[in-house]
């Protein structure tokens, strides 16, 4: 049995969540009292989107076994996700006291709720962040969680100190020549003429919808707003497109790397990969009339979506770019993003994003809908009523208390989402003025006030 966890685990490290499932699920029944793989095959449904699955297969092995921290921490991380933020927060609790170091709990539980200054919390970060014998993880862990709560409670310099030291420590490597030189070969292989020509090919389907844009920029918000309509569902963050592109070279005799490759694809290639990702998203919801995929990155990909889905809408969301950045900043990003940890390398990447997107503008038969954070925030009815209308559907009022949607939120804003509109998040920078040189210097060049 060991060894089917060992592997199950390992399926899951590398985001491989069904196979996970469906190499456990044999097992189950001979081990519905074993609390270890209980915890595991809660993890691997749970991340397949059975998330009351997941929670009722934790409470079955925390009762068997109730003082295994990571039991608690794994419970309270899909507490978070349903909106169920009390339940959450006493799991992380349960979590810390059973395990006071456990840095990775501190950071998840710092994300649960905004925080006052006279909570025990903060001495307890402190007095973990002090110690000698940390791994740099945890003071990385350690280091959001405390910028977070410094943060809440408006002690900017001690946030910004704290949040200095998790992204130092995340020890993550960008090369910003290479991310160019990316950028460069789209903008030369997707000229207006190609995209044109092979539209042809793809799917005329209107189900897909598209958010794209920088991390951190309103993508989650406009998801909530958009999938409360009763027509309209939230898939959440999607890899497919970005696979689909990885994969497109093996159609191509020579194999020729993407985006190269879109020269020389057979006809076919196109709509066969446009049909399986309609498929997809059909599992998710089989009537809906429209299905959002919010993978923030899919910007990199929108020459290609518009061959794949000619009729397909987007959505290109857009804040402050030192909002923008501080934000990205501040975000513990699990995986990718390795531009993120450095305030001159975020700079430096979101120079480059916005000269893909000037170009995506000047190329595509059809410009995405542009939306302005702060338009959305500052007139909520009026920004969501042009957003509905752009997908092609008509109006319908639960739009406007998106804060009621109980859809699983998985990403970073999923506590922000459940609350009405409000405006905190707007020149949050200004806080922090004194730290963004490095930020400015590396932005310069954008044609964006940074005032």
């Amino acid at each position: 049995m060991s060894n089917v966890i060992t592997e199950a685990v390992k399926l899951l490290q590398a985001n491989q969540a069904i196979k996970a499932e469906a190499l456990m699920r044999p097992y189950y029944p001979a081990n519905v009292n074993n609390s270890q793989f209980l915890h595991f095959y809660a993890l691997a449904n749970a991340h397949t989107g059975e998330l009351s699955l997941g929670i009722d297969l934790l409470r079955k092995a925390i009762s068997l076994n109730p003082n295994i921290a990571e039991y608690h921490h794994n419970i309270a991380a899909i507490y978070r996700q349903t909106g169920d933020f009390n339940l959450s927060e006493e799991h992380y609790l349960t979590a810390l006291r059973l395990k006071p170091d456990y840095a990775e709990a501190y950071f998840n539980y710092s994300a649960t709720r905004k925080f006052n200054a006279d909570e025990p919390i903060l001495a307890e970060l402190e007095q973990q962040s002090a110690r000698t014998d940390l791994s740099d993880e945890d003071r990385c862990f350690l280091g959001f969680a405390a910028g977070k709560i410094f943060n809440d409670i408006k002690e900017y310099d001690k946030a910004f100190s704290s949040y200095e030291m998790g992204n130092r420590f995340k020890n993550a490597s960008f090369d910003i020549n290479r991310f160019r030189n990316d950028v460069d070969r789209l903008i030369s292989i997707f000229t207006a003429e190609r995209i044109r020509e092979l539209a042809t090919l793809g799917h005329q389907s209107s189900v897909p919808v598209f958010i794209v844009g920088m991390p951190r920029t309103g993508t989650t918000l406009v998801e909530q707003i958009l999938s409360s309509h009763p027509e309209i569902h939230g898939a959440g963050e999607l890899p497919d497109i970005s696979s689909i592109s990885g994969t497109l070279q093996q159609h191509t005799s020579p194999k020729t790397e993407y985006p190269e490759c879109i020269t020389c694809l057979p006809q076919k290639v196109y709509a066969g990969f446009a049909d399986a990702y309609l498929r997809r998203l059909r599992t998710f919801d089989q009537s809906a009339a429209r299905i959002i995929d919010k993978m923030p990155g899919n910007f990199i990909h929108l020459g290609l979506l518009a061959i794949m889905f000619p009729q397909a809408k987007v959505i290109h969301c857009r804040r402050h770019p030192l909002d923008t950045c501080l934000s990205c900043y501040f975000q513990r990003f699990r995986r990718g993003h390795e531009y993120s940890f450095d305030l001159s390398h975020l700079g430096l990447y979101f120079r480059e994003y916005e000269r893909l997107m000037q170009h995506w503008l000047e190329v595509l038969p059809v410009t995405p809908f542009d939306l302005h954070y702060a338009d959305l925030v500052n007139d909520q009815e009026d920004v969501s009523r042009k957003l509905v209308d752009w997908t092609g559907m008509p109006w319908d009022d639960q739009c406007l208390s998106f804060h009621d949607n109980t859809r699983p939120v998985t990403t970073a804003s999923n506590w922000q989402v459940r609350r009405p509109m409000n405006k905190s998040g707007l020149d949050r920078w200004k806080n922090y003025d004194q730290y963004l040189n490095p930020l400015r210097e590396a932005l310069v060049g954008t044609g964006q006030s940074l005032n």
